[in-house]
């Protein structure tokens, strides 16, 4: 991206300098920025932090970890290049620096295009790709996943489950179904494979018109799902406390011959 406003370098007094309104990171990584701090007590600030004037003062735009660094550090002033105001492309010099130098999650990441969509974006997709240089696919993903059901938003921000394993929840209509899902993709640590075959069998069952699932806890009749949903164990033919499933990958001709036999024995005993 051009830009067509060439920043002023300058050495700014670290008083006058004031932390971005809408910082990228939800939260910092308390130990990365130890060792920032670290560097900047040895070597001081290696790389220009970027700021924007505003009226007598002055407003990160890139580089807020290294302001901070610098604040803990006590410098009087911090190397910078200094823009006339705030444009719009200076968000997508943000977005690029915490992108590539510290990742923001999938999660971090949809909070922060959907505040570009609802500010300067004025609700256009198209204006958030343009801001932030990315694909419309790629911004498309990480909003549907801020819409999404707040749980398993709420998952992916504590990294608990990833980005392919939400966005396959997110397919699942049906709550008690989804958190059952859920459950077993945090507890179970299932891969998105796995979850994307539960989420077919769901659709599946969903097309003929079965019951809803129970959730995690609640006890159904086994008539409630077909024997051959993906929710009922192979045990017991039962379809209650669905969250405390888990998948079993077995040859065919290991389940003729050991499994059908055991599971025969055990109900017939």
């Amino acid at each position: 991206m051009t830009f067509a406003v060439k920043p002023e370098p300058r050495e700014i007094p670290i008083g006058l300098i004031d932390q971005p309104e809408r910082a990228a990171r939800m939260a910092m990584d308390e130990e990365k920025l130890a060792e920032l701090i670290a560097s900047v007590r040895k070597f001081g600030i290696l790389q220009r932090i970027l700021l924007f004037r505003k009226g007598d003062r002055y407003e990160v735009v890139a580089g807020h970890r290294r302001y901070l660094a610098a604040v803990r550090v006590n410098l009087a002033a911090v190397p910078a290049d200094v823009y006339p105001s705030k444009e719009t492309a200076l968000e997508g010099i943000k977005h690029a620096e915490n992108r590539f130098r510290e990742d923001l999650s999938p999660a971090e990441e949809a909070v922060y295009f959907d505040e570009i969509l609802q500010g300067e974006a004025g609700g256009d997709v198209d204006k958030v790709c343009e801001i932030v240089g990315e694909s419309r696919s790629y911004v498309e993903d990480r909003l549907l996943l801020f819409s999404g059901c707040p749980v398993v938003f709420e998952a992916l921000k504590d990294r608990k489950i990833k980005l392919g394993i939400a966005a396959e929840l997110n397919k699942v209509t049906d709550e008690r179904a989804r958190r059952a899902m859920l459950h077993d993709a945090i507890v179970n640590g299932s891969t998105i494979a796995v979850v994307r075959g539960m989420v077919s069998q769901w659709k599946q069952s969903a097309d003929l018109g079965s019951a809803p699932l129970p959730a995690p806890g609640e006890a159904s009749a086994p008539s409630a799902v077909p024997t051959s949903n993906y929710f009922t164990c192979v045990c017991c033919n039962g379809t209650d406390n669905v969250h405390l499933m888990v998948p079993v990958n077995v040859h065919q001709h290991c389940k003729l011959a050991i499994l059908d036999k055991l599971i025969a024995a055990y109900n017939n005993p």
